[in-house]
């Protein structure tokens, strides 16, 4: 099994400073499980960002979705019809997810909120 451990907070924070609309994507697959990246890891990390750039006078919006695999094109109808309105996508996915969810939205920064091992 893949396991995840979310990346520091400066550290995502870092990647996504450029962007003023971004998609918080959970996966309910392995991440979940190990509770790195699942539904609830989502909410967390988005109001650490929030906080996080709200206390040096960003304007950042981040929305959240968690689906049930991001390695798998058969759980992405919801995430096909959101991506256009966002700048980037942070994946809580393993990297194969990230992986996955790169490949399939090209002109998408998608950056990755986990270590996995």
């Amino acid at each position: 099994m893949i396991v995840g451990e979310r990346k520091p907070l400066e550290e995502i924070a870092e990647m996504l400073h450029t962007y003023r609309k971004v998609l918080n994507v959970g996966c309910g697959g392995c991440t979940s499980i190990c509770l790195a990246g699942g539904q609830k890891e989502v909410g967390v990390l988005s109001r650490d960002l929030e906080n996080h750039f709200g206390d040096k006078g960003g304007n950042i919006q981040i929305h959240e979705l968690t689906i049930e695999r991001q390695c798998n094109a058969e759980f992405f109808t919801e995430l096909d019809r959101l991506i256009g309105n966002y700048d980037a996508v942070l994946s809580m996915a393993c990297g194969a997810g990230v992986q996955f969810v790169a490949d399939r939205y090209p002109h998408r920064p998608v950056f990755p909120a986990l270590n996995t091992t």
